[in-house]
């Protein structure tokens, strides 16, 4: 048997009651894991055009460094296309590139190394990597070869994994992998119990049902091991460490396999959809492919139908009132990271940013910039706190809200 990454136990990752989930006056928070597959340079363009250009929208996109596959000889890359990185945000890289159907042109270690140099030049660091269809050096997506370093055969040889890339994913500035598992449940990062998971993954109550049993009674008699750790929590990332040692989080994606695509997308962004987030509370990553139409649609000029234009529309408005915040994958995932290490001490008044020690080695002004968190229930004085990184006090702006709240804002 293959060795397996294994959960982290991180008893000081802990969110402070005094802390808001998600910084003020935002109630949930959205963003967008999109896998270039599929992509022609022409939809590209409408995507820019519309989400970063119009709306303005503060997502980051996902790119393939390289593209080798035959099937799909004209999907963007930034090999062919070394304008898309600086055209907006970038913060996911789709493995090491598609080398999917690619002939004679299979991946090993040395594509890594290679393709590691090319992000170097072009001082582009990916904070998330995502796995990609079947592709060999995968971390999660159905296999885990990416993060094996040497096999041993049952004789006791070991040989080393020409497919094994973590060191260098992780030396390249990665820290967040998708999990290889795509949820129907609509808002992490908030509690869930097992049978409201239940209810919302079956989709029908008599499932459920049926669900829930065979998982407390497969746990008494020791069966269905496989049943059961489908259901890990309701978790917006979880800490693992790989067979290598590398430590990383990973984190699930929300939608369905069949809405996965530009047309989907409007449906994951209905109003319905929003509403219910909204009033859950939660963080959610949008599982998708904005380049990806449907086949009866191949032949429009427009790649972005009415309906997603008006979804992407009304998410831009739920931002700028104040409802759901937007940001990219990395800016999301880092804010809770932050978030569940910070301790207040209440008898010396003192606001403390502690590093994780995965995501962050150490926290300050680089650290926290952009970043922004509302606390309240420390009394009027709350927001006369010292604030203090891991190296000294920090300076963040504060705002005053209104009675005892306030938010800590770093530029």
């Amino acid at each position: 048997m293959l060795p397996s990454p294994t959960p982290i136990a991180q008893p000081l990752r802990k969110r402070d009651p005094a802390l808001r989930s998600y910084p003020f006056p935002y109630k949930a928070w959205l963003t967008i894991s999109s896998d270039p597959d599929n992509t022609l340079i022409g939809d590209w363009e409408q995507l820019h055009a519309l989400i970063w250009k119009e709306l303005g929208l503060p997502f980051a996109d996902s790119l393939f460094i390289r593209s080798y596959n035959e099937i799909l000889p004209d999907q963007v890359d930034l090999h062919r296309y070394p304008q898309i990185l600086d055209a907006h945000p970038h913060d996911t890289i789709h493995t090491w590139g598609d080398f999917m159907f690619a002939g004679a042109r299979a991946f090993h270690r040395p594509d890594a190394e290679a393709h590691a140099a090319i992000l170097l030049d072009r001082g582009f660091v990916p904070r998330v990597w995502v796995d990609h269809s079947m592709f060999p050096g995968n971390l999660m997506h159905r296999h885990q070869y990416g993060g094996i370093p040497a096999f041993k055969d049952l004789s006791g040889h070991s040989y080393p994994n020409p497919l094994y890339s973590l060191d260098i994913i992780h030396r390249s500035g990665v820290r967040y992998i998708w999990d290889g598992a795509v949820t129907n449940v609509l808002g992490q990062d908030r509690p869930q119990s097992l049978w409201a998971e239940h209810r919302e993954r079956a989709g029908s109550f008599t499932k459920a049902q049926k669900n829930i049993l065979l998982h407390r009674f497969g746990a008494a008699f020791g069966l269905g091991a496989g049943f059961r750790a489908q259901f890990i929590g309701n978790d917006a990332c979880r800490a693992l460490r790989f067979p290598d040692g590398t430590a990383l989080y990973v984190f699930p994606r929300y939608g369905e396999p069949h809405l996965a695509d530009i047309h989907g997308m409007g449906e994951l962004l209905s109003a319905e959809k929003l509403d219910l987030l909204t009033q859950r509370g939660g963080t959610t990553i949008i599982y998708t492919h904005l380049g990806k139409r449907r086949p009866d649609a191949m032949k429009d000029a427009q790649h972005i139908p009415p309906h997603t234009q008006t979804a992407l529309r009304d998410l831009a408005r739920r931002f700028s009132e104040g409802e759901i915040m937007l940001s990219s994958i990395s800016r999301m995932l880092d804010y809770l990271i932050l978030r569940d290490h910070i301790t207040i001490d209440r008898e010396q008044r003192t606001i403390n940013f502690n590093a994780d020690g995965i995501a962050f080695e150490s926290i300050g002004a680089n650290e926290l910039s952009g970043h922004a968190f509302s606390i309240s229930g420390l009394g009027s004085e709350g927001s006369q706190y010292r604030v203090v990184g891991t190296h000294g006090p920090l300076q963040p702006t504060v705002e005053a809200h209104y009675g005892e709240h306030f938010t800590l804002r770093f530029a």
